[in-house]
């Protein structure tokens, strides 16, 4: 009895035995089951992940193509503010010509040019882009013409003056050691703050001042020139630290009438530079002879002085702020022209003893043309 006793308890307890057994593989097998099924829900993850990075490159791609759009944009907006820029010497020796052209931009050139009566020539020219703002009842309110993004006040003050500031970092340079002015090289921040710290000031004369572009008076046009030529020589004096390394530029009565035949030339011949690719330079030849100078420059620049993009009369305050803005962006921002605007206006090239006799005039498709004449 006792031994069937102790075999039913071993043989209850071998069964308790092997449903344990049981139990403990099914608990791995559902473990197991479970892991597969973590891997299983991490693929999608995965995917999901991978969406996302999708997401991000689309977003990535988007942003690029914002980029670009900016960069044609500021592109567009360099290639209408700079149309075709040259520089053209004359000297005593036989006649060359020499061009340069920058890949991405079509219009800029520069010239070299000789014949046997001019030491030197150089010309160039540039155009501005319009800008558009609505005007104010204030009596003192000043609307901008200016095409070039340099920024001008729009409240007129009695005794407001105009400068132009050096930014840092400027490519053109004294050299003390050989009491010459040399170029460097330029950087787009210098260009960018150039626009920050020059700004044209109107005066309340200039604003109520009416000016015929198709017939500036004398003394408007005298008045014109000399305060270009001032910009020109205080900016000359700045950079060489007032040492005198070229002759100041000098509105002279001859100038005034050469620069106004060299107008009166280019309305002959219907020359819209921007249209012609450059200079009437014939024009500026026979101009050049007939005065029997010996060395010339033309920097020509577009405006905005037409009728079409000015509400209301124009104003020796509209002229002045057309001739600022055409300075400082053939200064500060003349890259596409090998700078030869600036090297022009800081008589570069020139004979630096002889007298820089100087005049602005403006043709009928509103072009002011600067005239450097020795």
């Amino acid at each position: 009895m006792r031994k069937l006793k102790a075999f039913s308890l071993l043989l209850i307890a071998m069964t308790v035995t092997l449903f344990a057994g049981s139990i403990s593989e099914t608990h791995l097998a559902a473990n197991a089951q479970t892991t597969e099924q973590a891997h299983h829900k991490k693929k999608p993850a995965k995917k999901a992940k991978k969406a996302k990075k999708t997401s991000k490159t689309k977003h990535k791609k988007t942003t690029k193509k914002k980029k670009t759009v900016r960069k044609h944009a500021k592109k567009t907006t360099k290639a209408k503010k700079k149309h075709p820029k040259k520089n053209k010497k004359t000297t005593k020796a036989k006649k060359k010509v020499t061009t340069k052209k920058k890949a991405k931009k079509k219009a800029p050139k520069k010239v070299v040019r000789k014949n046997t009566k001019a030491k030197k020539l150089i010309i160039s020219s540039t155009a501005p882009v319009a800008t558009s703002t609505m005007k104010a009842p204030d009596s003192n309110y000043y609307q901008s013409v200016d095409g070039f993004n340099y920024p001008s006040d729009d409240h007129a003050t009695p005794n407001a003056s105009d400068t132009l500031n050096i930014p840092a970092g400027y490519l053109f340079s004294f050299d003390a050691n050989n009491k010459k002015m040399v170029q460097g090289t330029a950087s787009d921040e210098s260009i960018d703050q150039s626009r920050q710290i020059n700004t044209f000031h109107p005066s309340t004369a200039d604003i109520n001042t009416k000016v015929n572009i198709n017939n500036i008076s004398t003394d408007q046009q005298r008045q014109l020139s000399q305060y270009a030529a001032n910009l020109v020589n205080d900016l000359r004096h700045k950079l060489a630290n007032n040492y005198p390394y070229t002759q100041d530029l000098t509105v002279t009565d001859r100038a005034l009438k050469a620069a106004t035949d060299v107008a009166i030339g280019y309305n002959n011949d219907n020359w819209d530079f921007t249209k012609k690719g450059g200079h009437d330079v014939s024009v500026l030849d026979d101009v050049f002879a007939a005065n029997n100078f010996t060395a010339y420059g033309e920097n020509i620049a577009g405006s905005l002085l037409t009728n079409s993009y000015i509400n209301g009369p124009v104003t020796m305050a509209n002229v002045k702020e057309s001739i600022y803005g055409a300075i400082c962006a053939m200064m500060f921002d003349d890259a596409s022209s090998d700078w030869g605007h600036a090297a022009n206006f800081l008589g570069i090239g020139f004979d630096s003893s002889a007298k820089q006799e100087f005049g602005i005039s403006i043709d009928k498709m509103g072009q002011i043309h600067f005239e450097i004449y020795q």
